[in-house]
């Protein structure tokens, strides 16, 4: 019986063993026996029905930073999503599942000799100081990698690229779109230049009583004072310093003051309400310092007191939105190496003005409205009367000078070389952009409002280049890689749609 009773034992034990194996088995498993419901623990996401736990989705997340460590960025870049600004990699995870199942059924499968001879060609091996002992320490090491992994990311990525030449098979790029995009940025331009200035016609426009009362009733809603504040504020100036003094006296002095201004700007904001009060104890000749204190009455950005004339970063500051009501200010470096601490006092709210008040400003706008339009109409006539001239036979220079325009010939430019030294330069690449020779740009804007211009091209020469033809085949190998990528992205989210992934709608983070 005794007997009898071991033998049934034993058999119990190793059944009850045999289970709590199978549940551990399991219960920590990363695959998904009952296709678990997403965003629960046991389902970070899933691809092709199948869900992905945290441990898992944590291994092939970090595929991704090992593969910009390296330098696979188009790699990263196109599973991860080109146009995202965030470090999510969720969309990697799921991009990744879908590359290895694409691979697979369209037969691509790297050899181990191809993985073995690819590694020494990744990208962060072109670095003369870069060893494999470096990339095991410094990258593998740290994102929980072993040579396996390594092995594993290198086949994902010799996957990719197969998969992208694939795609891409069968298209070419043309040769004659390098050529014309290797003309486009090397041929060079000879060009006058006409030039309709805002403020010449400003001077004679007129602006009447009635065409302010008019614009003040339609616009009054939106006509308002400028938001003022005022502040209490104390100025420390640094002791002089003998002239003769040594680098080491003048940089201890400095050091001297800048701490001694840190202690007292610790002591004004700790009780902000009572700035004014705790400034007394600075005010006069210290140790370290001079200090006077004061109080500007509220003020509109736009008109600032002497003592902020010129300083953009104190205005700016003052003038923040993060600046509230009865706070101190960091302190702010002053002319002379001093500092000014501030306490915001007062505020003062914009409120509608009156049609006196607002004149002035209602006057400018106007004035700048209608010498724009007179400028822009000038220029538009003068364009119209220059192209037929030109059209009837004469030289634009000769066109120009019966119309009474000032044209001005430009240095040789091209779209890589602008023309120096001129602030509408890019406007005038820009404006030329497609013309041939003895053709006339169309009306185009100054910068900062200061009028319009017209350029016509005399002349464009391609100079001789003896890397002309290495250049044209790097422009057709980038034409022919866009072309690829292109391809490759339209197809690769045609897979993603089929492969019914999911993700959270909480990004995810990296621990």
């Amino acid at each position: 019986m005794l007997t009898q009773i071991r033998h049934i034992q034993k058999g119990l034990l190793i059944a009850v063993t045999i289970i709590i194996v199978v549940s551990f088995a399991f219960l920590y498993s990363d695959f998904d026996f009952v296709e678990g419901t997403l965003g629960r623990q046991d389902c970070v996401v899933k691809v092709y029905k199948r869900c992905y736990r945290q441990k898992e989705y944590q291994k092939l997340a970090s595929h991704f930073d090992v593969s910009l460590e390296l330098g696979m960025y188009d790699f990263a870049m196109v599973l991860f999503g080109e146009n995202r600004m965030d470090r999510d990699p969720t969309d990697f995870v799921m991009s990744l599942v879908i590359l290895r199942r694409e691979a697979e059924r369209m037969g691509i499968e790297p050899t181990a000799e191809e993985i073995k001879a690819a590694i020494p060609t990744l990208p962060i091996f072109q670095q003369p100081w870069v060893t494999a002992e470096v990339v095991e320490n410094r990258i593998l090491g740290p994102n929980g990698f072993t040579q396996g992994d390594l092995a594993q990311l290198v086949k994902d990525y010799l996957s990719f690229q197969k998969l992208r030449d694939l795609i891409g098979a069968g298209v070419a790029a043309v040769p004659s779109e390098a050529a014309k995009r290797y003309t486009k940025s090397n041929q060079r331009y000879t060009a006058t230049v006409v030039r309709f200035d805002r403020a010449t016609e400003a001077a004679g426009v007129q602006v009447t009583d009635e065409d302010i009362k008019k614009y003040y009733e339609e616009n009054k809603e939106d006509l308002n004072s400028e938001p003022k504040r005022g502040f209490d504020y104390v100025k420390f100036t640094p002791k002089p310093v003998a002239e003769d003094a040594t680098n080491e006296v003048k940089a201890k002095a400095n050091l001297a003051f800048a701490n001694a201004v840190n202690r007292a700007y610790a002591d004004l904001a700790a009780d902000e309400a009572r700035f004014m009060e705790i400034a007394k104890q600075y005010l006069g000749e210290k140790a370290d310092f001079t200090a006077e204190s004061g109080v500007l009455e509220p003020f509109a950005r736009n008109e600032a007191p002497e003592l902020l004339k010129d300083n953009e970063e104190a205005l700016t500051a003052l003038f923040s939105g993060a600046q509230q009501a009865g706070e101190v200010s960091v302190p702010v470096q002053t002319e002379g190496g001093g500092y000014l601490v501030f306490h915001f006092s007062k505020s003062v709210d914009p409120v509608p003005l009156t049609l006196e008040q607002a004149t002035p400003a209602i006057k400018e706008v106007l004035t700048m409205t209608k010498s724009n339009r007179a400028v822009n109409d000038a220029a538009s006539a003068a364009h119209t009367k220059l192209s037929e001239a030109v059209k009837g036979g004469k030289t634009f220079a000769d066109a120009a000078k019966e119309l009474g325009l000032k044209a001005e010939t430009l240095p040789s430019f091209s779209e890589n070389e602008p023309p120096a030294d001129l602030a509408d330069a890019a406007a005038i690449v820009q404006a030329v952009g497609g013309l041939g020779e003895k053709e006339l740009s169309a009306v185009s804007e100054r910068p900062a409002g200061e009028g319009y211009f017209l350029v016509h091209v005399d002349k464009i020469e391609i100079y001789k280049d003896e890397e002309a033809q290495s250049k044209k085949d790097a422009l057709l190998a980038s034409i022919k890689n866009q072309t690829d990528r292109t391809l490759f992205n339209a197809w690769f989210n045609q897979r993603r749609a089929e492969s019914g992934s999911e993700r959270p709608t909480v990004a995810i983070q990296q621990p």
